[in-house]
């Protein structure tokens, strides 16, 4: 399928050497894997005004921004590939499937959000380190994942992880579902469900502040890992089905702040060594 592309859909660009302003990055015209080289025909270089330019090119590489050109699944399947943005806009994406660990900058979109899938034992790492822009008009902001949507996470052992090296604090929109693991080492809000089909094995929370928003948040355990760990509810009528704990080695570490009365915790709280409040 493909989608219509104007300035104000452009891509994302960053040049080589790291100067903004440069076109570098490629654009999907059909389902497509980082993988795949250019003989495909699954991505195009892409032209300044953000639509193919009808050269074939070889799926993003390391540090590069990709545009999705239509109604597409891409498959993240370059162990460690790095990629500075990702633009959803004018499309509506099937999805992003991770398949090996992979690191985005900043997912942005015009309105439609990216459903990502994360297979067992990989992980996606949210780092937020570079501000795109483009010499047409379009710009992707560091710690910006307003194209993020509902995240997947395959089994136990996959891996959602927040860490922005700014380090600045990442808001994410969407529902997280799947037996995995979210580790937050840099202050975030998730303001979606959490586990409300699958729980999650784990939260974890390191030297941050993780705000929930969702009335359910349904976790195994949820660890403050850090002296330094804030773990807040903001939704007046949460329940967090699950434990909490401290798993530091100390009593009186970490920080538990809950809205309200009606805001509850259903398991045993610091059941392994106690929490500062």
């Amino acid at each position: 399928k493909a989608a219509l592309f104007t300035t104000s859909t452009a891509a994302i660009m960053l040049s080589s050497s790291g100067a903004l302003g440069v076109a570098a990055g490629v654009i999907s015209t059909n389902n497509a894997a980082f993988s795949d080289v250019a003989e495909f025909g699954h991505w195009n270089k892409i032209a300044a005004g953000g639509v193919a330019n009808g050269i074939l090119a070889n799926g993003p590489q390391d540090n590069e921004a990709f545009t999705y050109g239509g109604d597409h699944t891409i498959t993240a399947n370059k162990a460690g590939r790095i990629i500075v943005a990702i633009n959803v806009a004018g499309t509506t994406p099937v999805g992003l499937n991770i398949t090996q660990n992979t690191v985005v900058g900043s997912i942005v979109t015009g309105g439609n959000l990216l459903p990502v899938t994360i297979t067992a034992g990989k992980s996606l790492t949210l780092n937020g380190t570079n501000a795109v822009a483009a010499n047409h008009g379009f710009d992707a902001p560091a710690d910006n994942y307003t194209g993020l949507g509902n995240i997947t996470l395959g089994k136990a052992n996959a891996a959602l992880i927040i860490q922005s090296v700014t380090p600045a604090k990442i808001t994410l929109a969407g529902n997280i579902d799947g037996r995995g693991i979210i580790t937050v080492k840099t202050d975030a809000a998730i303001n979606g469900i959490i586990g409300n089909v699958i729980p999650a094995a784990q939260i974890r929370v390191g030297a941050s502040t993780l705000s929930l928003g969702g009335a359910v948040i349904k976790a195994t355990t949820t660890k403050l890992t850090d002296a330094a760990s804030v773990l807040t509810l903001t939704n007046a009528n949460a329940v967090l089905t699950g434990a909490i704990d401290n798993t530091t080695g100390g009593d009186n570490v970490g920080v538990l702040n809950l809205n309200g009365a009606l805001s509850q915790v259903t398991g045993n709280i610091g059941n392994t060594n106690s929490l500062a409040t």
